[in-house]
């Protein structure tokens, strides 16, 4: 009887062993986290804790870590700006899952904001790369975000038409949630201290899922 009782319970465990293999691949798509086709991102107070086009004095020197990576930036007088905390982080994670990303500014000074995109590095898969490297579509003036992200989609994709993709506005104004009426999800930074931190970011993802 008892070498009866383990027979059958080397049997139960051969059979939820096999079950498993099977269910495995279902369960890992359906835990695998969903990402945004494109994700775009404002500069001032979203990216950095500053106005670039009213705090800094170009010339802009680097001031290097010991890994290689540039997170703060002096003007020349003297004036310090260090990149918020998780940006590195956040567009590397976007990046690496496929997602485009794209920075959105209404910045009066637009050459300012492109030479702290280009002085910031970051390591990313293991290689030092500037910031600006990492968006593959760069749009400035004085105009909605709409406009913005139409035209960097013309340039990626060679269309303009918002609700044909999934797409997110990282953004510290209120007044951009306006692309909300374009199917834009708009991710509101509301922390000027912190800018667009990790759990922001990972609560957005969470709503995709």
């Amino acid at each position: 009887m008892y070498q009866v009782f383990i027979v059958m319970i080397l049997a139960i465990m051969i059979k939820a062993k096999d079950l498993i293999h099977i269910l495995a691949p279902n369960l890992a798509q359906n835990t695998r986290m969903h990402y945004p086709e494109v994700a775009t991102f404002d500069l001032d107070y979203t990216i950095w804790p500053c106005y670039c086009d009213s705090h800094l004095n170009p010339p802009l020197k680097p001031i290097k870590s010991s890994n290689g990576e540039v997170r703060t930036v002096v003007d020349a007088s003297g004036y310090q700006v260090t990149i918020y905390d998780d940006v590195y982080r956040i567009l590397s994670d976007l990046k690496k899952n496929g997602t485009k990303l794209i920075s959105a500014s209404r910045t009066w000074a637009p050459d300012i904001a492109k030479q702290m995109l280009k002085t910031y590095k970051l390591n990313y898969e293991g290689e030092i790369v500037s910031l600006g490297s990492m968006f593959d579509a760069m749009e400035w003036g004085e105009r909605s975000k709409v406009g913005h992200i139409r035209d960097a989609l013309k340039k990626i994709y060679g269309d303009t038409d918002l609700k044909k993709r999934q797409i997110c506005l990282f953004d510290d104004e209120g007044r951009n949630k306006e692309v909300e009426r374009q199917g834009v999800t708009f991710v509101y930074v509301t922390d000027p201290e912190r800018g667009v931190t990790w759990k922001l970011y990972q609560d957005y993802l969470k709503s995709l899922n």
